[in-house]
C-alpha cells in the first residue's frame, strides 16, 4: 500500500487517475467559462457596436430567438438598443457565466457544495421561476424587469453551481 501521513490514495494508480480526471474537469470548466461568457456578451445585443437603425434586424436577435421570446416590453436596453434576450434570460446567461468565473477563482478553496445540495438549489430556483411565469400568466401578480432578472440570475448561478459541483461519491471513495 502506498501511503504517507498526508496521502489519501491507496495506490499510485489512483493518484494518476484522479489527476487525469482533474485535468479533464479543468479543461471542461475552461470551455464552459469561455462559452458561457461569450453567450452572455452576445446576449447584450448589438447596442455596443451597431447603428440604431440596423440594431432591430441584427443577427443577435435571430440567434437567440429560438430560446427567448424577446418581448421589447420585457427586455432591458443596452446603449440605446434592445438586448437580444429578455430580462430573465440576461440574468440566466450572465449569472451562468459568473458561476464559472467564481469557480475558477475559488477552485482551491473547496467551498462549492456537494452535488445533491446543488441539485436541490437548482430545482428550487427552477420551481420558483416556473411559479413566477405561471402566476404572471394567470394575472395573480405582475413581475417586473428586476424580479425577472433576479430569478433568472439565481437560476443561472444554480445551473453553473450544479455543473461544477463536486460529486460526494468520488470524494468519499
Amino acid at each position: 500500500m502506498y501511503s504517507t501521513p498526508f496521502n489519501i490514495y491507496s495506490t499510485p494508480f489512483e493518484m494518476v487517475q484522479l489527476s487525469a480526471q482533474s485535468e479533464i474537469s479543468s479543461r471542461a470548466n475552461l470551455v464552459l467559462l469561455i462559452g458561457s461568457s461569450l453567450l452572455a456578451i452576445l446576449a447584450l445585443g448589438p447596442g455596443w457596436y451597431a447603428d440604431d437603425v440596423l440594431a432591430p434586424f441584427h443577427w443577435h436577435y435571430s440567434f437567440f430567438s429560438w430560446v427567448c421570446h424577446q418581448d421589447p416590453t420585457r427586455s432591458f436596453d443596452f446603449m440605446d438598443a434592445q438586448m437580444a434576450v429578455c430580462s430573465r434570460c440576461i440574468g440566466i446567461y450572465g449569472a451562468f457565466a459568473l458561476g464559472f468565473w467564481l469557480k475558477g477563482f475559488t477552485a482551491k478553496f473547496e467551498i462549492w457544495p456537494a452535488r445533491d445540495l446543488s441539485l436541490r438549489l437548482f430545482l428550487l430556483f427552477l420551481g420558483l421561476t416556473g411559479i413566477d411565469v405561471l402566476f404572471n400568466a394567470l394575472d395573480i401578480w405582475t413581475n417586473t424587469h428586476y424580479s425577472r432578472l433576479l430569478l433568472g440570475a439565481c437560476f443561472g448561478l444554480m445551473a453553473s453551481l450544479l455543473i461544477t459541483s463536486r460529486d460526494c461519491s468520488s470524494i468519499n471513495s
